[in-house]
C-alpha cells in the first residue's frame, strides 16, 4: 500500500503563525511528545518519504511501530488546534462556537443559559444572512424548549415554527436562484453562441419565474444571484451592455452591505473580476485602475483565498495589458503567472488554468516571440473534454498553425493544417472564420513570392472584416487578434504597432 501524504500536505499548508500556535500549545501539554517530534520531522521534509521518516524517528530514540496510527492522531491534534486558533475569527466561527457552547449547557440541564446562547447565535447569523446556520439554530432551540417545557413554551414553539416556515421559503428561493445563476454561468463560459442548443438553454433559464423580478423580501444573496444570472445570460447572447449593467449592480449591492461583503471577500473579488471581464468585452479599460486597486486592497487570509485571487487577478490583468498594448508589462508578469500555476494548481479549475496559459501564450505571440509562444501553446491540453473552452481550444489549434508558419516549419505545416481541419470538423468547430484561416495558410504554403503573400494577406483581411460585420467582431473568439496579425503583415509593421494604432482609433 502506498503511504498517504494527507498529513504531510496538511502540515505544508500551515502558515508560520499556525505552526507556532500548534508547537507552543503542544509543548504545554503533559505526556509523550512523540506526535510533536513527528510534526517537526515532517515539516522539515521537502517531499514525503515514509522510509526516511521512520529511520529518522528511530535515530531520535523513538520506535514508530505504528506510524499510521500516529499520523491519524497528529492530524486530529492539528485540526483541533486550528479550530482553537480560528475561534471567533469570523462570524461563522463565532456562530459555530456558540452552538457548541449552547449544546454543552443544554446537556448539563442549564436550559435557560443554552437558550440565551442559541438566541445570540441566531442574531449573529441573521445579521450576516447565514440562513442555513439559522435553520440548525432554530431546530436546536425547538428541542431545547421542548426539554424545558415551562409555562409559555407552547407559544414560543409556535413562534419558532412560524420563523422556520418563513425562513424555509426565503432559503428555498435563494437556493433556486443560485442554481439558475450557476447554470447561466456555465453557459456563459461555454460561449457556444453559434449553436441553437445554447440559445434554447438561455431562453429556458430567462423564462424562469424567479428571474422575472426582485421582490422586497428577497435575501441579499438572492439579489446577488439574480443579477449574476442575468449578467451571464446577457453575456452569452452577446448583449454585453446589458450584462455590464447587471455586473455593476452586483457590485453596488455588495457595497451597500459592507458587513456582508467584508466576510465574503472571495466572492466579492470574483464579482469584481466578472465586472472587469465585462468591461474588457466592451473595451472600457478606463475603469480598470480603480477596480484593480480595490481588488488588491482586499487581503487574503488563507490558501483558498490566495489561489482564488491569483487566478482572477492575473487573468484580468493579462487581458487588460494585452488589450491596451502594454505588451512589455505583460511580459514582466509572466514569471509570476508561471509560479502561481504551480503553487495554486490544486485550486485552479481546468478552464481557468487553460485561460491563463492561453493568455501567456498570447503575450509571446503579440510580442512576436514565436518560439516561446509555441512552448506555452504546447502546455495546453487541447484534447480535454472541457466544453467551456471549446472556442478557445479551436482558436488555439488555428493559431498553432499560424505560429508554425511564422517559424518557417514548412515540413510539418501541411500535415498540421489538415489535421486541424479534420479535428475542428469532428468537433463541430469548423465555421467560416476557421475555414478562412486554414485556407489562407494553405495558399501561403504555395506562394513563395513576398508581394503575392501581401496580396493574400490583404484578401484575408477583407474576408475577416466581412465576417466581423456579419457576426460581430467580439462574438468570435480571436477574430480581432487575427485581424491585427493580418494587418501587421499587410503593412509590414509589428503586431504591437498595429495594436497601438487600432487602440488610438
Amino acid at each position: 500500500m502506498v503511504p498517504t501524504t494527507e498529513l504531510f500536505d496538511l502540515i505544508k499548508r500551515l502558515t508560520k503563525s499556525e505552526k507556532r500556535y500548534f508547537t507552543v500549545n503542544s509543548k504545554a501539554q503533559e505526556g509523550s511528545k512523540l506526535y510533536l517530534t513527528l510534526f517537526q520531522e515532517m515539516d522539515k521534509m521537502e517531499t514525503y518519504d515514509e522510509a526516511k521518516l521512520k529511520d529518522r524517528l528511530k535515530s531520535l530514540g523513538f520506535k514508530p511501530t505504528n506510524l499510521a496510527v500516529m499520523k491519524v492522531h497528529l492530524t486530529k491534534l492539528i485540526l483541533k488546534a486550528l479550530r482553537s486558533f480560528y475561534e471567533g475569527n469570523t462570524p461563522e466561527h463565532t456562530v459555530l462556537s456558540m452552538l457548541l457552547e449552547a449544546e454543552i449547557l443544554k446537556n448539563k440541564g442549564l436550559y435557560q443559559q443554552a437558550i440565551k446562547h442559541f438566541e445570540k447565535a441566531k442574531a449573529t447569523a441573521r445579521h450576516f444572512e447565514m440562513h442555513y446556520h439559522i435553520f440548525e439554530i432554530l431546530n436546536r432551540l425547538i428541542f431545547t424548549h421542548i426539554g424545558l417545557f415551562v409555562k409559555g413554551t407552547a407559544e414560543k414553539l409556535e413562534a419558532l415554527f412560524e420563523e422556520m416556515e418563513s425562513l424555509k421559503n426565503l432559503a428555498y428561493k435563494e437556493a433556486e436562484v443560485k442554481t439558475l445563476a450557476c447554470k447561466a454561468w456555465l453557459i456563459s463560459n461555454t460561449k457556444q453562441l453559434r449553436r441553437p442548443a445554447t440559445l434554447a438553454a438561455i431562453d429556458e433559464i430567462e423564462r424562469h419565474p424567479m428571474l422575472q423580478a426582485i421582490e422586497t423580501g428577497d435575501t441579499f444573496f438572492t439579489k446577488i444571484y439574480y443579477f449574476n444570472a442575468h449578467a451571464h445570460l446577457n453575456h452569452s447572447k452577446g448583449e454585453y451592455q446589458k450584462a455590464n449593467q447587471h455586473y455593476k449592480k452586483t457590485l453596488e449591492l455588495w457595497n451597500s452591505h459592507p458587513h456582508i461583503r467584508d466576510i465574503n471577500n472571495r466572492t466579492y473579488k470574483s464579482d469584481i473580476t466578472n465586472y472587469l471581464n465585462s468591461c474588457h468585452t466592451l473595451g472600457r479599460y478606463e475603469v480598470f485602475d480603480e477596480w484593480m486597486e480595490r481588488f488588491e486592497s482586499i487581503k487574503d487570509t488563507n490558501f483558498n483565498e490566495e489561489a482564488g485571487s491569483f487566478k482572477d487577478y492575473y487573468h484580468i490583468t493579462l487581458l487588460y495589458l494585452l488589450n491596451t498594448a502594454q505588451l512589455k508589462r505583460a511580459l514582466e508578469i509572466v514569471p509570476k503567472v508561471e509560479y502561481g500555476l504551480k503553487a495554486y494548481q490544486p485550486r485552479l479549475s481546468k478552464t481557468r488554468e487553460m485561460s491563463l496559459r492561453f493568455n501567456v501564450f498570447f503575450v509571446f505571440f503579440c510580442n512576436e516571440r514565436f518560439s516561446e509562444a509555441l512552448d506555452w501553446l504546447n502546455t495546453l491540453d487541447l484534447d480535454n473534454k472541457l466544453e467551456a473552452k471549446a472556442d478557445t481550444k479551436a482558436l488555439a489549434r488555428i493559431i498553432r498553425v499560424i505560429v508554425h508558419y511564422e517559424l518557417g516549419h514548412t515540413r510539418i505545416l501541411e500535415d498540421l493544417r489538415t489535421s486541424v481541419y479534420r479535428k475542428l470538423k469532428k468537433e463541430h468547430q469548423l465555421h467560416e472564420f476557421e475555414r478562412t484561416i486554414l485556407e489562407h495558410i494553405r495558399q501561403l504554403e504555395n506562394t513563395p513570392d513576398k508581394k503575392d503573400k501581401i496580396v493574400l494577406f490583404e484578401f484575408l483581411l477583407e474576408k475577416l472584416n466581412a465576417i466581423g460585420e456579419t457576426y460581430g467582431m467580439q462574438k468570435i473568439t480571436g477574430l480581432e487578434d487575427i485581424v491585427c496579425w493580418a494587418e501587421s503583415r499587410v503593412y509590414n509593421k509589428s503586431y504591437l504597432e498595429v495594436l497601438e494604432q487600432r487602440k488610438r482609433q
